[in-house]
């Protein structure tokens, strides 16, 4: 096997450079941006790729020696036989843009010192470098998994929502599953641009994900029923005390008669931080020990409309404690949702929502849904599991930023362009 390392100003330039020493046959092993050795960022301020690619003795030296034999010359292929979307097309495809691109800036600078330059060519040279920039990056991801996207059989504005979906969180399988259903839905299977394939992804994402109805819509059904009971549960730091506050203070202000209870007692100042909301809020507070508190404070609240139980944060992977949080919320008669950062990786997402469920677990709510660089890691866990999202968190404020989940919103997280 030999593996080399090329710099060029982009991947079309590398990939000439490296089918003519490693062959056809080479397969791209990573790729990334660099600066140049003299401090410079690339040449004339551009920036320089470098990629590293890899070729099998054996293979090459088959193909050099099938090169020094003599070969009837094969007719070159007409022009309207190249596969479109094939990587090799997309380079083709990118210079023109390219050249373009360079006489926009060369005019644009040449006016800037005059003060000439005119919106409308700021506008085209902007258009095209985020054009250029899409064509070039879902080109550079195809080249890097070119054994499985061969088989996708996507046009490449697919490819790029499907690209997209992926590196927002989206698992590939659903992903590919949401592209494929879009692609399938267009009457006789026309051609779409961009724009009307995202939105059609978005209307997608609407229409299967699964949402619970808002825990602030929460009454008893009637005064003999009791009040409905709520904990929330999850991992460490997932914001669950923030989050019970949130929907506290909504339901306040929806003139419901709300209780609390906090059954952990293993944070620092965890119940004083719960005290300090109920005090704001004029709401009652209850401290659970032990398991068998549990049904005492329930009943020293049994006059509420709703309670809301705070739970200590478990390690999914500590089967102990889990064990002995099933002991506190384990009762038929209270509605478990499982709390969760949409910051986590997928599996530490997976293993949550499986050992977690040793209790009963009506709903999912997402937290820091505004750090996450992957939204699409809940409705990945929305179609694994099944279990509706019931809301999704987007900051520190409350009682503000938390939002009843949204197929709509959430999807439209996937492809808001990045900071």
């Amino acid at each position: 096997m030999q593996i080399k390392t090329y710099q060029a100003l982009d991947m079309a330039e590398a990939i000439v450079r490296i089918k003519a020493e490693l062959g056809p046959n080479a397969i791209i092993m990573s790729s990334r941006k660099i600066k140049n050795a003299n401090g410079g960022y690339g040449i004339l301020g551009r920036p320089l790729i470098e990629v590293t690619a890899a070729a099998d003795d054996e293979v090459r030296q088959d193909q050099q020696q099938r090169r020094r034999q003599p070969q009837k010359q094969a007719a070159p292929p007409k022009p309207e036989t190249r596969a479109t979307g094939t990587p090799e097309a997309l380079a083709a495809a990118l210079d023109p843009l390219r050249e373009e691109i360079r006489g926009l800036r060369e005019l644009i600078g040449a006016a800037a010192e005059t003060g000439a330059v005119g919106r409308n060519e700021m506008t085209r040279a902007a258009g095209l470098s985020e054009d250029l920039g899409s064509l070039k990056s879902m080109m550079s991801f195809m080249l890097e998994n070119t054994k499985f996207y061969k088989g996708l059989n996507l046009e490449p504005n697919y490819l790029v929502c499907f690209r997209r979906l992926v590196e927002r969180g989206v698992e590939h399988e659903f992903a590919l599953k949401l592209i494929t259903e879009v692609k399938e839905c267009v009457p006789g299977g026309r051609e779409l641009d961009l724009k009307n394939i995202v939105d059609l992804v978005i209307a997608r994402i609407q229409e299967t994900m699964i949402v619970g109805e808002p825990l602030t819509a929460a009454t008893a059904a009637t005064a003999a029923d009791g009040p409905r009971v709520i904990a929330l549960i999850g991992p460490t730091g997932v914001g669950k005390t923030t989050t019970l506050a949130k929907i506290a203070a909504q339901l306040a202000m929806q003139g419901k008669k709300i209780g609390l209870i906090t059954i952990d007692t293993y944070r620092i100042a965890a119940v004083e931080q719960l005290r300090t909301y109920a005090h704001i809020l004029g709401l009652p507070l209850e401290v659970a020990l032990t398991p068998q508190d549990v049904p005492k404070a329930l009943t020293a609240l049994a006059d509420r409309d709703v309670i809301l139980i705070d739970t200590a944060g478990r390690s999914q992977r500590d089967g102990k404690k889990l064990a002995e949080l099933a002991g506190f919320v384990g009762h038929a008669a209270i509605e478990n949702y499982l709390v969760l950062s949409a910051g986590a990786d997928a599996a530490s997402l997976d293993e949550a929502v499986r050992n977690f469920g040793c209790v009963n677990i009506a709903g999912l709510i997402f937290t820091k849904l505004d750090e996450s660089a992957k939204p699409g890691v809940v409705v990945a866990q929305n179609y694994k599991t099944g279990l509706p999202v019931v809301y999704c968190t987007t900051g520190q404020r409350v009682p503000e930023d938390i939002e009843a989940a949204s197929g709509r919103r959430i999807g439209a997280r996937l492809f808001k362009k990045e900071a």
